[in-house]
């Protein structure tokens, strides 16, 4: 997973649970005073505001490369993986049908049926 997409949500997380705790929805029993629970709003709205940008910016940035690559025509890592096995598997078929193919060839030269 991207770190900065992971940053950015701590960002978001921690700006979100101090505009709870300064409109008194998380504790009602807490000794702040009225510029306490002000400050606490401004900086859990500044927090949550610029967590959210971040996160949208983080998005934004996969998307973009990920249009890149396939305006590139660049293969993602799970199709690279679908071609490889692909490829592994007609090269094992071929090798397979080579064989048997020069088995019976053998086996007809040695004077034995098709077994």
């Amino acid at each position: 997973m991207n770190i900065q997409a992971i940053v950015c949500s701590f960002i978001l997380a921690i700006g979100l649970v101090l505009i709870c705790t300064s409109t008194n929805t998380a504790d009602e029993d807490s000794d702040f005073t009225k510029t306490t629970y002000n400050v606490l709003f401004i900086i859990g709205c500044v927090m949550t505001f610029v967590g959210g940008l971040g996160y949208l910016y983080t998005i934004y940035e996969v998307l973009m490369r990920a249009r890149q690559k396939f305006r590139e025509r660049q293969l993602r890592k799970l199709e690279q993986q679908v071609v490889r096995k692909r490829t592994e598997t007609m090269m094992a078929r071929t090798r397979t049908i080579a064989l048997t193919m020069e088995r019976q060839k053998t086996m007809s030269m040695i004077g034995g049926g098709p077994v």
